[in-house]
């Protein structure tokens, strides 16, 4: 019977003390799970805000006006006037200041995922550099950089520099091709008309060494004005006229539309590859795809919105499962407590009936 007795009433001491000792843990671990859920809702809520389209609307809309008043603030009359230049610094305050509670919106709502996006970061940086503008006047010119926020709101803007972004070694490649066509008709020029200004057949010296041919070649590349040097030197040297025209349609027609050719054929490939994401379909498949007219392109278009609409709502589904989750499992946990201390109860009862 004494044995029985205290056995009992230890082993009820213990299941008291661990109720007693793991409440406060649970209590807290709760407070603990609590906040975080706290946290994500309104990470949820800060999120809605950042990628709502108003919103997209609304910053757009601002950095128009930013940019227009960069641009109206060259002008003299307003220069001259102080009142007018002391409002323009207000308005342009108050926008950076929205442009930075955006950017803090979106460190919040992203989280670590935050350093993984490039354009975020660009847009980071601008901010930075834009608050800095207004503590060094050195770095004021560098304001006008907020109008490259279009490129991170604009979709169409974002896929030309993807784009471009994608066919750098190309157009690396295309570069130095161009390079070296430069180089050889510099070298032959300065050889072939190195003398002509001094014999005064040229207006100017456009051949005399190697950086005033790569100059001038550099002008006749962009065909400014190259008819009149090549009529100056045609004039003395008639056989001329076939080494400007082969170098004009080798550097201006042939490699600048190459240039534009590669990146027209990245977008191509940058838009198939969203309708292979979109639709499910191989790059064979996309390739086969026919052309649509604008008929069907908005129905293509609707059909994104609509699988937009349905990715929106299956992630907010899912929110609404982790948190019944979370709820389940504090529930599992206090009727875990309340077991324990029934079964506390139910052994000190026992314990009693035992010592009568």
């Amino acid at each position: 019977d004494t044995f029985i007795k205290n056995h009992a009433s230890i082993r009820f001491r213990q299941i008291t003390n661990q109720s007693n000792n793991n409440t406060p843990n649970d209590n807290d671990g709760d407070d603990h799970s609590y906040e975080l859920r706290n946290i994500n809702i309104y990470r949820r809520k800060v999120g809605e805000i950042v990628h709502d389209e108003r919103f997209d609307v609304f910053i757009l809309i601002l950095i128009a006006i930013n940019s227009v008043l960069y641009g109206v603030a060259t002008f003299p009359s307003i220069k001259q006037n102080a009142d007018l230049i002391s409002d323009f610094e207000k308005v342009d305050l108050a926008i950076l200041i929205v442009f930075t509670v955006e950017s803090c919106m979106n460190i919040f709502y992203e989280g670590k995922r935050f350093v993984r996006d490039g354009w975020l970061i660009f847009d980071l940086l601008i901010v930075i550099v834009s608050w800095a503008a207004t503590r060094f006047k050195s770095l004021q010119v560098f304001r006008i950089f907020r109008a490259f926020r279009f490129l991170t709101k604009v979709q169409i803007l974002r896929n030309v520099v993807v784009a471009l972004f994608s066919v750098v070694p190309a157009i690396a490649a295309i570069t130095v091709l161009l390079l070296l066509i430069l180089y050889i008709f510099s070298v032959m020029y300065t050889q072939l008309f190195k003398d002509y200004f001094e014999k005064g057949y040229t207006t100017a010296d456009y051949f005399g060494t190697l950086d005033l041919t790569v100059f001038t070649l550099f002008q006749i590349m962009c065909l400014d004005e190259w008819s009149g040097i090549a009529f100056e030197v045609a004039d003395h040297a008639y056989w001329a006229w076939p080494i400007f025209i082969v170098f004009v349609v080798m550097s201006a027609f042939v490699v600048v539309n190459l240039i534009i050719a590669v990146i027209c054929d990245a977008l191509q490939i940058l838009r198939s590859a969203e309708r292979a994401m979109l639709f499910g379909l191989s790059e064979d498949e996309v390739g086969e795809w026919p052309v649509k007219e604008n008929k069907n392109s908005e129905l293509v278009h609707t059909e994104e919105v609509r699988i937009q609409q349905r990715i929106n709502d299956m992630n907010r589904m899912l929110d609404e499962v982790v948190a019944s989750q979370e709820r389940m499992n504090r529930t599992i946990q206090y009727l875990s407590i309340v077991v324990n201390s029934q079964q506390a109860k139910s052994l000190s009862r026992g314990g009693s009936k035992v010592m009568q």
